[in-house]
């Protein structure tokens, strides 16, 4: 994990993660204008190499698939649009469902990666812990949403790994990618009730949940006011439908103007936060405190 991004999350306490965390999870569901979507998964693949390298590559390969799905499921469900770019007689492809399936499919790999980056960044118990105690109800739900995702890119990547031995495969591509989603489900529907049986038997339904206290301090203030705004900005901007395009419609606009283009810097800002916070504490930490404390301190110890 990249030294700013532990100095980060050693400087703030598991409420302002979360929020940081929810608030990166809203921003990959609230926009379907390309150009954001575009800076937002830009964005989220930084985050994710710099934070944890070591699962990339399959998350790559499984957003690549959940992409490809989604545009493919779309583009035979809606058929919609004016501009034809092939008439098959079962099949009518247009530029606005082609339009439309690649943002939805961008969208749930900006979504794929948001999650990827709460598993590397969010302690589980803890968040389990805040759940339980101010809503009961959804907490292991919740939890088993958060396991569930990375569990399917698990069993996708075995059973994949798994087809290549088998002899006499001859269907073809897009068959064989609809048979592999079909088992990657079957066993990740499995999996999901085995660990929802485990909670229960656990008594986590029903357990009371003591929290210690927690400690706030003037970053973890300024970061949840900041998030606060931004998510009171974002719906403010999907009210007025600013940074969305309507591709019902039958002329389809994609606005890209100054508004738009704001709403993606600020929303990358927001997603790469904890490079920017980090990159501040270290440079001020090597060009002032490095310069008046002995270098047996905790802070300097961070750092070397």
């Amino acid at each position: 994990m990249n030294k700013l991004i532990v100095n980060f999350q050693k400087n703030i306490n598991s409420v302002t993660m979360i929020a940081y965390l929810f608030n990166v999870i809203l921003i990959a569901l609230l926009y379907n204008n390309p150009l954001i979507t575009g800076v937002v998964w830009l964005s989220l693949l930084v985050m994710s190499f710099l934070t944890k390298r070591d699962k990339l590559g399959a998350y790559l390969k499984f957003s690549g698939v959940i992409f490809l799905v989604t545009v493919l499921f779309n583009l035979i469900l809606n058929q919609r649009g004016t501009t034809l770019l092939l008439n098959w007689p079962w099949l009518k492809i247009t530029t606005e469902s082609l339009g439309n399936g690649i943002i939805l499919g961008i969208s749930f790999v900006n979504l794929l990666w948001a999650f990827y980056l709460y598993n590397a960044l969010a302690r589980t118990k803890v968040i389990f812990e805040v759940l339980s105690k101010f809503f009961k109800s959804i907490a292991i739900i919740f939890i088993l949403t958060i396991k569930f995702i990375p569990r399917i890119v698990e069993i996708f990547t075995e059973t994949k790994n798994l087809q290549k031995f088998r002899l006499g495969e001859s269907k073809g591509g897009l068959k064989q990618m609809m048979n592999l989603t079909e088992i990657v489900l079957n066993k990740a529907m499995g999996s999901f009730m085995n660990v929802s049986d485990s909670l229960l038997l656990k008594g986590y339904e029903g357990r009371q949940k003591k929290l210690g206290r927690t400690e706030y301090q003037r970053s973890d203030f300024l970061i949840l006011v900041l998030i606060v705004i931004a998510v009171t900005f974002n719906f403010t901007m999907v009210i007025l439908k600013v940074g969305q395009v309507n591709f019902g419609s039958a002329k389809v606009l994609i606005p890209i103007d100054w508004k738009v283009g704001i709403i993606a810097v600020i929303n990358c800002g927001l997603i790469i936060l904890p490079l920017i916070l980090g990159g501040i504490n270290y440079g001020w930490w090597k060009f002032y405190v490095s310069k008046t404390t002995a270098s047996a301190t905790i802070t300097a110890k961070r750092y070397r």
